[in-house]
């Protein structure tokens, strides 16, 4: 829950404002190209509504989980809430405005935080989710307006995401949308050869809310944990940062990008460790991210996910990963992943910038 709880609440909702005043025949013939940049400036407003539906894995073509979903959101005042059953695991998640509360009933854990840690706000509108989706995936993947279907007795209109480099392991979408409410019915994706299915079978647009709604019954004898207990981020210096992962790593030294932060998460548990991640900015904007932690002691790059693939980096193999421009590599003990903030950063640009890398001189 805690991984994946906040990408389940809600079905990707699309404000009735988007295409008003298109045409059915002007909206079925829209380009891929168009309807992003329809979806992108279109004004929308939070919708409420609650939702119940099943979410669905499959692993080389083996179903893998079975979990059903029941969300609540109120786009008045932006509170959620989310529960998941996975096979007789339940799991609740509410966002009251300011705070996160997730709560695992046969685990007996329960989490808090406050939801300014969060990158993406749990509260972002499910439109905001999709036009990010769409912003991600637009240089890399074709959208088309497959038509009009009936679904769960509903009339939806069927748009397909597919790569547009037919070799890729890139993730293809599909989205099934009531086009009167603008809400996602149904959604799949297909990433190698793992499968997902999210299908929602009962979707009230005008729900009725109490206080209570929005509230998690906690046992009192189940102690609400801060997340930083269990995951704790911080701004370090660079010297502390060395200490953390044992010793100097590789560091960017040009002129035309500086560094803003760095930060030191400590995680615990069995793999638990230290890792510092350094942010790269040019004239304040976000360029690169590298995150750095000494080196497992199995070879990491064995084992790679469907859309890595192998390649060349300071004269060693790692993995890039073009879903989002990730290269990783292990380098004299320590472990190295960069991330390109933008789709300028092709893997070529992102591998010349990983050459320039330097451990400084001691001063």
């Amino acid at each position: 829950m805690i991984k994946n709880g906040w990408k389940l609440i809600g079905a990707v909702l699309i404000a009735g404002s988007l295409f008003a005043g298109c045409a059915e025949k002007e909206l079925l013939g829209m380009s891929g190209d168009d309807m992003i940049e329809k979806i992108i400036t279109a004004e929308s407003e939070p919708a409420s509504y609650y939702a119940e539906g099943v979410l669905k894995m499959w692993t080389d073509e083996k179903i893998t989980n079975t979990i059903k979903v029941k969300e609540w959101v109120d786009g008045k005042t932006g509170q959620q809430r989310v529960e998941t059953d996975d096979n007789g695991n339940v799991s609740s998640a509410v966002h009251n405005g300011s705070e996160v509360l997730i709560y695992e009933k046969e685990a007996k854990t329960a989490f808090s935080m406050d939801s300014s840690a969060f990158q993406q706000e749990p509260n972002q509108t499910q439109k905001q989710m999709l036009v990010d989706q769409l912003e991600r995936m637009r240089d890399t993947h074709n959208v088309k307006m497959l038509g009009q279907e009936k679904l769960q007795g509903q009339e939806v209109v069927h748009i397909e995401l597919t790569p547009k480099d037919e070799n890729s392991l890139s993730i293809s979408s599909e989205y099934w949308i009531n086009p009167k409410k603008w809400m996602i019915v149904k959604a799949t994706s297909t990433y190698g050869d793992t499968r997902s299915e999210v299908l929602y079978d009962r979707i009230d647009y005008n729900p009725e809310f109490t206080d209570e709604t929005f509230k998690l019954d906690i046992p009192a004898d189940v102690e609400v944990k801060k997340m930083n207990d269990v995951m704790n981020n911080k701004e370090v210096s660079l010297e502390e940062a060395e200490k953390a992962v044992g010793g100097a790593f590789l560091q960017y030294v040009g002129q035309d990008m500086e560094l803003s932060r760095i930060e030191l998460t400590s995680s615990m548990g069995e793999h638990g460790r230290d890792e510092v991640t350094l942010y790269y900015v040019k004239d304040n904007k976000p360029e690169i991210s590298m995150t750095v932690f000494t080196a497992p002691e199995e070879n990491v790059d064995e084992d790679l996910l469907p859309e890595e693939k192998k390649v060349s980096i300071r004269d060693t193999e790692g993995s890039y990963m073009s879903i989002i421009r990730n290269l990783s590599w292990s380098e004299k003990g320590m472990r190295y992943s960069i991330m390109g903030e933008n789709d300028s950063w092709t893997v070529e640009k992102l591998q010349a910038w990983a050459e320039a890398l330097q451990i400084p001189k001691a001063k």
